[in-house]
């Protein structure tokens, strides 16, 4: 893709997030132009819906769970061409059900319990960078940032190697699926993840799957499609956000300011981490339903709307943060929206984020004068939601 294919006017009427000539080199101008058109744009992609696009509006829309509404999806598609994917839990449940379900699968993404996983995910990380020493050369995005995440997954579920490794290939099917494939690798996906509830009803384990499959919650035990909802929220949101905030954090590293200045003072290694994520935020958006008429900034969006809430877009917003497109790890406050907003804001933000933290202290002091090599391969916008990188060729001296 080349920045090129698509202006930024073209996003003021007919934005679509699952177009795929969107990339990472044109949808900041793009953005913007949104932004300096008014607060909140209509597109005519997808029957029809509204992009939220500043920082303030978005933030307090995030907030207004009960006007804008996450239990009708929280991808853009029109009304008749919805995907055949399960809802994730809690995300895609308002309350009083999304209460019951985040209370359940917060329990391992606490910060304490965050904490205790800090020394099997340096080990893992640790493993990883002696294979790419042995290699001398190394693809950031498979050999280092995918790994990771999926790891750290596959214990707290309590998944064996072979379950790991079909577990990833379902999440990798049903996130590159369009409308038209979906409906058979979200049934691949589902007949995997019953399977392994099945298991754990037969045979509990004592792992955080079998917690979920056998315990009761608010007097009850979950149904087999709320677990499933469940596990395929913990599963996609290991793959893509994980992946991509440690990718564009090698990235970022790789600038020689950067690197200078975290080598000279390693304590600035939690605000770089928090810059990446400001600047490429691997969720890109959710999507609302309006239940009632609101107004943002002026105007007004109508009942039983589609609304996208462009938390990339607010992460870019000229009116709250100073030269916004500028990397700047001194920057302060720096509360950007990448992990969302509200009773939605992502459960396992602490856990993503001590991820890239000790990839990038075990990164820089194995490899501290690594090089990117050719050109790094954007994603683009993945299930119209989320954005990253395909590939990132990177050597070690």
């Amino acid at each position: 893709m080349v920045s090129g294919e698509l202006s930024p006017e073209w996003g003021l009427e007919h934005f679509d997030p699952w177009d795929k000539r969107i990339s990472y080199w044109n949808v900041w101008p793009m953005y913007r132009a949104m932004r300096q058109a008014a607060p909140a744009i209509y597109s005519d992609a997808h029957g029809g819906f509204w992009s939220i696009v500043r920082y303030r509006d978005i933030k307090e829309a995030a907030r207004d769970y009960r006007a804008f509404s996450s239990a009708q999806g929280t991808s853009i598609a029109a009304r008749g061409e919805k995907t055949s994917a399960p809802p994730k839990a809690p995300l895609e449940y308002d309350p009083p059900e999304h209460t019951v379900l985040r209370k359940a699968m917060q329990t391992p993404f606490l910060p304490n319990n965050v904490k205790a996983l800090a020394a099997g995910i340096r080990s893992s990380v640790r493993e990883l960078l002696d294979s790419i020493a042995e290699k001398g050369s190394f693809d950031v995005v498979k050999d280092l940032a995918e790994p990771v995440p999926q790891d750290v997954l596959a214990k707290i579920l309590g998944f064996d190697e072979d379950a790991r490794n079909r577990n990833r290939e379902c999440v990798i099917a049903v996130v590159h699926a369009h409308f038209d494939s979906s409906k058979d690798a979200w049934d691949g996906f589902r007949k995997f993840l019953g399977a392994e509830i099945a298991k754990r009803k037969e045979k509990p384990q004592g792992d955080f799957l079998s917690h979920l499959c056998n315990d009761e919650f608010d007097g009850r035990k979950f149904s087999e499609a709320e677990l499933i909802s469940m596990l395929v929220a913990l599963a996609l949101a290991g793959h893509h956000t994980s992946i991509n905030g440690i990718s564009s954090l090698i990235r970022r590293m790789a600038e020689e300011r950067t690197r200078t200045a975290y080598l000279a003072d390693a304590r600035i290694g939690s605000s770089i981490v928090e810059e990446t994520l400001r600047c490429d935020p691997p969720i890109h958006l959710e999507a609302r339903t309006t239940t009632t008429e609101v107004t943002v900034g002026g105007v007004n969006i109508p009942e039983n709307a589609q609304v996208a809430l462009l938390y990339a877009s607010g992460n870019h917003d000229e009116d709250e943060f100073e030269r916004p497109e500028e990397f700047d790890y001194s920057r302060s406050p720096n509360q950007h929206l990448s992990f969302g907003h509200g009773i939605h804001s992502c459960s396992g933000m602490h856990l993503a984020k001590l991820e890239m933290s000790i990839v990038l202290e075990e990164t820089l002091r194995m490899f501290p004068k690594y090089a990117l090599i050719g050109d790094a391969i954007d994603s683009g916008l993945i299930y119209g939601h989320h954005m990253g990188w395909e590939s990132m060729p990177a050597a070690i001296e």
